[in-house]
């Protein structure tokens, strides 16, 4: 991993009441090349995140004092961070209920140490290509997509809508940026989940399981939110069924 978007060490938090689960976690990341701090309960993590800003926040569920869910909330609300919720996969509710409070992924608990280190690279690839973006950009041309009212800058990570700022986690912004560059084509939500995810040959066959899939619709939803878009009411985002997703040709005829 080594840098982050601004070229400094990233930074992770561990929020995870199990000790043992704990170190396992933070050895696996210091593997990797963050720099970590870590805490045992929600709302201490919550706390420590917001005094440390980092790149990365792995928040355990079974906290003992706030849960899962609410801590993910408290954290997405204030913080750009990606949010990987490490937590019980068979009850697909929770999962959804994860990714609607603002997670940008999950690995299943009990903890899987060779799919939580694939999810925490699938991360650092991510930031990687947003590293190599930038520099690339760097003296060359500014990329800003205008679509009506709607307005994105790929140089600063910023969105405004009618000329106010709109807040998108990373996920959010990356689905907006694809959604945005060629306006009317439809992007299957295969195709969006490996675009937020996965790089090279595998953008287009790397596997997509049906939980990415259906953590792709409800970034799109929190991206409709956001919009103040909906999926009855689509001025921006529309929903093509049984494929996938649009950016309306003309926003104005909505």
């Amino acid at each position: 991993m080594g840098k982050n978007v601004v070229g400094e060490i990233a930074k992770a938090v561990v929020i995870e009441y199990d000790e043992a689960v704990r170190g396992k976690m933070t050895t696996l990341l210091r593997q990797i090349g963050f720099a970590i701090q870590e805490e045992s309960s929600g709302q201490r993590g919550v706390a420590l995140a917001h005094r440390a800003k980092p790149d990365l926040i792995v928040v355990g569920f079974g906290l003992p004092d706030i849960d899962g869910i609410e801590t993910i909330r408290r954290l997405s609300a204030h913080l750009d961070a990606y949010i990987l919720a490490v937590m019980d996969v068979s009850e697909e509710i929770e999962v959804v209920l994860a990714f609607d409070a603002g997670a940008d992924g999950y690995s299943p608990k009990p903890l899987r140490e060779r799919e939580f280190r694939a999810r925490i690279d699938s991360f650092s690839r991510r930031q990687a290509r947003i590293n190599q973006m930038l520099s690339d950009r760097q003296g060359s041309a500014v990329e800003v997509l205008s679509h009506g009212a709607l307005r994105l800058d790929s140089s600063t990570w910023e969105v405004h809508l009618d000329g106010m700022p709109i807040v998108l986690t990373a996920t959010e912004f990356t689905l907006l940026h694809v959604l945005m560059q060629v306006p009317g084509r439809v992007r299957s939500k295969k195709e969006l989940a490996r675009r937020v995810s996965l790089e090279g040959d595998d953008l287009e066959h790397g596997y997509v399981s049906d939980s990415d899939v259906r953590s792709i619709e409800v970034h799109i939803a929190n991206l409709r939110r956001k919009l103040g878009d909906s999926a009855r009411s689509s001025q921006w985002i529309e929903t093509v069924r049984g494929v996938g997703y649009r950016l309306v040709n003309d926003p104005g005829s909505y």
